[in-house]
């Protein structure tokens, strides 16, 4: 797919340009500089031609561990974009940074386009003069804020690349790789792709935003998704940017389809992976529990089972969850992850016939039969499965209020003994029947009408 790289120093409002072409807040925007620490991605479209955008760090020179991983990231760009535009400062004029950046796009032969941000009006146009002097071939002012300028933009850039003039189907599996910070999310993805795709440092918290990439292994295509490492809440919410990070990472949670927990294979399941875990779980996604840094913990079989044991005793909550030591460093088991992906998709999306669902309802309620409530007979008169990913069912009664959280747990129970749906979340609602009109029969579990 055609990619487009935003470039530029920090601060000169590339995430601000970058959600306003996404056409949604895809990217975290700050004004302090250096907010935007990885490459961010999204596939998007204008006048039905579809492209990738790119956003970047900000281009600077200094010497610090997370500047120099940043720059990496630039660079890497640089040779994977087919055109760029590089965002500038109409209030500051021309800097050294955006020179030095125009040379390393001439030097690389990329084709590039300048746009001048924070010219809001027609009298800043005047500032333009300026940037001249960089000698590029388009000059656009722009305000990234206001939207002014970004459809002159996207049409000059669009004007004589060819596109893709369809969208691609979205067929892939999304999957979250999400944890405390400092597990290894970063260098599973990274393991993954063969490449420093994401940014690490040994560093807590590096990674501040949702980084989606395309990834394909054995035919199949998926979208790996890094998160920002999930902390306490009073903890994350005192830095404004590390708050949004917490939400871009529920989102993460709530657009994947299969979640990964990656957990540092030296300290067992503590409480904040049991929250984190729990919180994937009970948004409907399912969870593989990847027990990351297997390499350096000594080689044995008790704590393998120490941790199967964990699972059993902590993650109750969990169904059958499929549990997977690796190594992000040397690439122990990763690739099982997908494996165990596909699986878990297959329950995820699966479908139960109406007349299947009630034969199990029938079982159920003749295996223990419902409760006496207020002098009157709890009623369960029809089930059905409305919904998957995950797969959800609706079972109609009489009195709703009466169905305990235990008997309710009791049909999930056997909807999973007959159906499956092993290491995926099965949501069940219970509802009042609608038509007090009928009078209604139950026999052997089953609803007869009689009008």
């Amino acid at each position: 797919m055609f990619t487009i790289g935003i470039i530029g120093r920090p601060n000169v409002g590339k995430s601000t340009l970058f959600n306003r072409i996404a056409g949604k807040r895809a990217a975290i925007t700050d004004d302090r500089p250096g907010v935007t620490r990885d490459r961010i991605e999204i596939k998007t479209s204008w006048a039905g031609k579809h492209f990738r955008i790119v956003d970047t760090a900000g281009f600077d020179l200094k010497e610090d561990i997370i500047k120099k991983e940043m720059q990496r990231q630039v660079y890497k760009l640089l040779d994977l974009a087919d055109l760029f535009i590089l965002m500038t400062d109409g209030a500051e004029g021309v800097h050294p940074l955006d020179q030095i950046v125009v040379r390393m796009l001439f030097e690389r032969g990329k084709p590039f386009v300048v746009a001048v941000n924070k010219i809001d009006s027609e009298s800043r146009e005047l500032l333009l003069h300026d940037f001249h002097s960089l000698g590029a071939g388009n000059i656009l002012p722009i305000s990234a804020t206001h939207g002014r300028g970004v459809d002159d933009l996207l049409d000059l850039i669009t004007k004589d690349a060819e596109y893709e003039s369809e969208a691609e189907a979205d067929d892939e599996i999304r999957i979250a790789v999400i944890g405390r910070p400092n597990v290894g999310k970063s260098s599973l993805i990274n393991a993954w792709l063969g490449e420093e795709r994401v940014i690490v440092t040994p560093i807590a918290g590096t990674t501040r935003d949702s980084i989606d990439t395309q990834f394909e292994l054995n035919g199949e295509k998926y979208l790996l998704i890094d998160t920002a490492g999930i902390r306490k809440k009073s903890v994350m919410f005192k830095d404004p940017v590390e708050k949004i990070g917490y939400y871009r990472s529920m989102d993460a949670i709530e657009r994947c389809h299969i979640t990964v927990a990656v957990t540092d294979g030296a300290d067992g399941f503590n409480e904040r992976d049991i929250k984190v875990i729990a919180d994937a779980w009970e948004a409907g996604k399912p969870v593989i529990l990847a027990v990351n840094k297997w390499d350096l913990v000594a080689k044995d079989s008790n704590i393998a089972n120490f941790y199967k044991k964990q699972v059993s005793e902590k993650l109750q909550f969990l169904s059958n969850p499929p549990l997977i030591f690796i190594s992000a460093e040397t690439g122990k088991n990763i690739f099982k992850i997908f494996d165990a992906a596909k699986e878990l998709i297959a329950e995820y999306k699966k479908r139960v016939s109406t007349a299947l669902v009630n034969d199990i309802l029938e079982t159920a309620l003749s295996r223990h039969q419902p409760p006496v409530v207020h002098n009157r007979r709890l009623k369960f008169y029809y089930m059905t499965q409305v919904g998957i990913m995950p797969p959800q069912f609706v079972t109609f009664v009489n009195y709703p209020d009466a169905v305990h959280f235990s008997y309710q747990r009791f049909i999930v129970n056997i909807i999973r003994e007959n159906f499956g749906f092993s290491g995926v979340p099965v949501k069940l609602y219970i509802r009042r029947r609608k038509n007090k009109n009928e009078q209604e029969v139950v026999v052997r579990g089953k609803a007869k009408r009689k009008i």
